[in-house]
């Protein structure tokens, strides 16, 4: 009975040494590690094709990417586009201006979010009768994984997904991306939101866009 309590205690205790020196282990390897894995995950959350060619390509809301993706069609790396990131009439003075064939430009209206982009994205192509093997995603940086991520849940993989950001100023484009404000509240915004979609659309497969409630919420994480 007296071995059999001194071998319990002397498990638990070596348990216990056990975990508080793995522990010790974790966190030394984040301190002394921490700034490559930092600038490894940031690598990861953008994974830009700086010479990308497909059949359309997918300008986001926001930012400079309609422009970034009109160079694209201008240069033939693509054949059509599809933007929802300005209003359509807008998009018709871009058009006109620029001198590009109207009937290569598609406009899939005010989705709600990324992943409903995709969605009307993939309505409007269709219902267009427009054939796309090759797509190409154009954002900024730290939002591509997540486009790609749903555009990949929307379209299926049959479908090649490439993504392209969009120029980047000098807090942006430094890999050392938590040195600076703006690159670090991109991060951290992108890490949440993408730990969201997996959870909605991926885990539970929604495929209804987030409500307002839902983006109160996810603004507050």
């Amino acid at each position: 009975m007296k071995n059999s309590y001194f071998h319990l205690l002397t498990s638990g205790k070596l348990f216990r040494n056990t975990i508080f020196a793995g522990l010790v282990v974790i966190c030394t390897s984040i301190v002394v590690f921490h700034e490559p894995l930092l600038i490894s995950y940031g690598q990861w959350l953008a994974p830009s094709n700086p010479q990308p060619i497909g059949d359309v390509v997918v300008s986001l809301g926001g930012g400079n990417r309609i422009e970034t993706s009109l160079a694209l069609l201008a240069g033939g790396q693509v054949k059509a586009l599809y933007t929802d990131a300005i209003d359509s009439k807008q998009l018709q003075e871009i058009v006109t201006q620029s001198g590009l064939p109207s009937h290569k430009i598609y406009w899939g209206g005010y989705p709600k979010n990324t992943f409903d982009e995709a969605l009307t994205f993939r309505r409007t192509m269709n219902s267009a009768n427009f054939p796309y093997h090759q797509v190409v995603i154009v954002s900024d940086r730290y939002h591509l994984r997540r486009s790609q991520w749903a555009f990949r849940q929307v379209l299926g993989s049959d479908v090649a997904i490439t993504t392209h950001a969009t120029p980047a100023n000098e807090a942006m484009s430094d890999p050392r991306w938590w040195k600076h404000q703006e690159s670090l509240d991109w991060v951290i915004s992108e890490t949440r939101k993408s730990l969201f979609y997996h959870v909605y659309y991926g885990l539970f497969g929604s495929r209804k866009p987030l409500s307002p409630r839902d983006l109160a919420f996810l603004s507050s994480l």
